[in-house]
Order: C-alpha cells, then sequence, then structure tokens
C-alpha cells in the first residue's frame, strides 16, 4: 500500500510571491527613459496659472470697525505744505525772487485728527495674458475683478480737521533761542463737550466718514512697450 503525502502551503507565501510579482510587472511597463524635446515640440507646450489676492487694511479700529485709540495725539495725519510758514516777517529772498525761509518760521500744519478706517479689498484676480499692439505680442499682468466681492470701506475718515502751528516754550515769541519745539500735528487734544454729533470729538472745522461698498467689474493690463508705441 502506498501512501501519498500532500504537502501544505501557507497562504502568507502565496500572497507575499503574488505581491512580488505584480511590483515586477509594474515596473517593467512603467519605467521609460528621458528624451530631450526641441524647439518645435516646446512651442506646442501650453500652461496658465494664476493667483487671487485679498487684503484688508485696519487703522485705529478693533474687528467691529469702532474706533480704538489710546492717545488722540497719536491719531492723527499731518501734512506741511511747502513754504508755508507762520510770521515770516524776517525771510528774505534770493536774486531770482524766491524766498527764503527764517529760522524765526514757524511751520503750519494740515491736520487730519482722529483718522481711521478698514478697507478690505476682497479679491483681485491676478494672472497673466499677451498683448498685440504692432503685431507683436508682448506680455502683460493682467488684474481682474469680481463685482459679486466688492472693496469694503467701513468708517474711513477722520473726525475733523484743521490748521495748527508750530509752538515754542521759550520767551523769545519767534523761537530764535533754545531747543524745544511743539510741532502743530502734537498740539493737545482738545475734545467737544455736551452730547452732540461732536462730543468726545477733537475740534476742528470739518470731518469725513465714509461708509459703503465699491463694486468693480473689467480688467487692467500692465505691460511694457517702446517708444514709438503712442501709448508710452
Amino acid at each position: 500500500m502506498k501512501v501519498f503525502k500532500q504537502k501544505k502551503y501557507g497562504y502568507r507565501g502565496l500572497i507575499m510571491n503574488f505581491a512580488k510579482g505584480c511590483g515586477l510587472l509594474l515596473l517593467s511597463t512603467s519605467l521609460c527613459a528621458m528624451e530631450s524635446m526641441d524647439d518645435s515640440s516646446l512651442e506646442n507646450v501650453t500652461g496658465q496659472a494664476g493667483a487671487d489676492l485679498s487684503l484688508k487694511m485696519i487703522l485705529n479700529q478693533d474687528d467691529s470697525a469702532n474706533f480704538l485709540c489710546a492717545d488722540l495725539l497719536y491719531c492723527r495725519l499731518a501734512l506741511s505744505l511747502n513754504n508755508r510758514y507762520h510770521d515770516g516777517t524776517q525771510d528774505t529772498y534770493d536774486s531770482q525772487g524766491n524766498r527764503v525761509p527764517s529760522a524765526t518760521g514757524r511751520k503750519q500744519w494740515l491736520v487730519m485728527k482722529g483718522i481711521q478706517g478698514t478697507v478690505n479689498i476682497q479679491q483681485i484676480k491676478l494672472d497673466g495674458e499677451d498683448v498685440i499692439y504692432g503685431g507683436l505680442n508682448h506680455a502683460a499682468i493682467k488684474l481682474g475683478f469680481d463685482p459679486a466681492k466688492p472693496i469694503q470701506f467701513r468708517n474711513v475718515g477722520f473726525q475733523s480737521l484743521s490748521i495748527e502751528t508750530d509752538t515754542c516754550t521759550e520767551n523769545n515769541q519767534n523761537c530764535s533761542s533754545g531747543t524745544t519745539n511743539v510741532p502743530g500735528y502734537l498740539t493737545p487734544a482738545t475734545t467737544y463737550g455736551g452730547t452732540g454729533f461732536d462730543a468726545n470729538k477733537e475740534k476742528g472745522f470739518i470731518g469725513v466718514n465714509m461708509n459703503g461698498n465699491l463694486s468693480m467689474t473689467g480688467q487692467v493690463k500692465i505691460f511694457s512697450c517702446g517708444t514709438s508705441h503712442s501709448r508710452c
């Protein structure tokens, strides 16, 4: 009587061998050598990319667009125009008639007090595009706007406008001696009293406050061109 012995194979070994075989098959079919491309082939390759930009600027406000300022002296924007001086009695003029301000002159400032605002630019589309003029293509930066995402203005402006003048602490009226000088834009804050519209706001003669949305559509293209072009 013959007795036959049956050899047993584990399932684990069969699965491992099958996985190795599949891996070798995939490697044999997917690997390929890199080939160089000539100029004509490269010309047929095209692509496009862009970016969406957003910007939110907050000045002297909290997240709810409420005025936030710990010291009114430093919530101002001041402009000093050229040759605008107070008490220029000792100014001189050169041979061409130009005034030479004297050291005793005190600058005058146009001061916007209580300046604040939030400007939220929700989306600007940045892209590239060719502009054709003179039969030639020129690369251009293209800016696009979405009318459904307007630019938001929240309490943009200032509380009051005034003209301030530099002052000095010396007894000399024209400040011809000493070094202490208080700029006009740092004139101590003086606020209105009462409960009216101007209550607790700095004194001045005009104020500006703007709220609203600016919806824009269209495109802006920025490109360079030679002097032969009529727009350059």
